[in-house]
């Protein structure tokens, strides 16, 4: 699986690399240049003020409060996005070191990894609705667009999936995940009176009050509405403006696009290819496109990897402790 998902990120470079060059690595290597550090000064503001939203949205789905819980939250989304964006070779890997990190300042099994599978749930929710958004300013400035009925049939296709994925949490998916070790003979099972210890029950509490849920996913979409100021911005310093409905509209499809080809690595060529793609029918030439989607990836690595050098810090700061608690124990 491994040499499966490294292949698809090779080819998946190797394609981005080959439209740059088609369309003329020095048109773009201009495009890029132009919004210069204070674009993705910018860029990284905005994506910074998305990122808080987020906070808030996971944050409303633990219960009860913790202190510095705000803050708590707003490190754990940030590295969550960081390791998602730049450690994309290995899937879920976000998603993983997040919820490890949220165990780390204190909050219970169940309830670190709860909260992570219902705010993902969530967001993807969100992200449906912000998908409609930007299809229907499609509709409406390009009537009969045949990229329109592709991401009607994507959508559709996703919000299925999605429906299915929520059944198989009120289902007792988690339980039976949380239990197949034990069938399997692998390990000791899981303290079933240890509540705090049961991913299941979490999910149960949390949906349990639906207000939660809701709020969270209300909170993602206003991030996501937010964080498409990212290419506004960009755009803007790249002296190639436009309307904040067409951004939507470009945004919107484009991160459907990256959910979907979340098997490829990075999303690489793939959204390369979108922005080019959906970037044309709002008067977007290749090279500005391809300029703008470096500028983004720029931005990952901008925010991303000053993150997970925190990250690391603080993972050897524990390594360290541990062996110098246990003596003293």
């Amino acid at each position: 699986m491994k040499t499966g998902i490294t292949l698809l990120a090779l080819a998946g470079i190797a394609a981005g690399t080959a439209l740059v060059v088609y369309f003329g690595s020095a048109a773009v290597g201009d495009a890029f240049l132009a919004a210069g550090w204070r674009g993705l000064a910018a860029m990284s503001a905005i994506y910074l003020s998305s990122v808080v939203l987020c906070a808030f949205a996971w944050r409303v789905l633990v219960v009860p409060s913790q202190p510095n819980g705000i803050t708590l939250f707003n490190w754990v989304r940030l590295l969550r996005d960081s390791a998602a964006n730049i450690l994309a070779i290995v899937p879920g890997a976000g998603e993983a070191i997040a919820a490890r990190e949220l165990m780390g300042f204190g909050t219970g099994f169940g309830a670190a990894i709860a909260s992570t599978v219902v705010d993902v749930t969530m967001e993807i929710v969100s992200q449906l609705f912000f998908t409609m958004l930007g299809l229907a300013i499609l509709v409406k400035e390009q009537p009969g667009a045949p990229l329109a009925w592709w991401a009607l049939a994507g959508l559709v296709i996703s919000a299925v999936a999605m429906g299915g994925f929520f059944v198989a949490q009120r289902s007792g998916l988690f339980r039976f995940l949380q239990s197949l070790p034990d069938r399997l003979g692998l390990t000791t099972p899981w303290n079933a009176e240890d509540e705090s210890q049961s991913v299941h029950a979490g999910i149960e509490d949390i949906y349990r009050t639906p207000r939660r849920p809701i709020a969270c996913a209300v909170l993602h979409l206003i991030a996501w509405i937010v964080g498409a100021g990212e290419a506004w911005v960009a755009l803007w310093f790249m002296g190639h403006p436009l309307g904040i409905g067409d951004v939507l509209a470009i945004e919107s499809l484009i991160f459907a696009l990256r959910t979907i080809a979340f098997v490829v690595p990075w999303a690489a060529g793939i959204q390369e290819g979108g922005y080019i793609a959906v970037g044309a029918l709002f008067g977007l030439t290749p090279d500005i496109a391809l300029g703008l989607s470096l500028l983004k990836r720029a931005r990952e690595l901008v925010t991303g990897v000053p993150t997970l050098l925190v990250w690391q810090a603080l993972e050897a700061r524990r390594l360290l402790q541990t062996p110098r608690d246990a003596k003293g124990r």
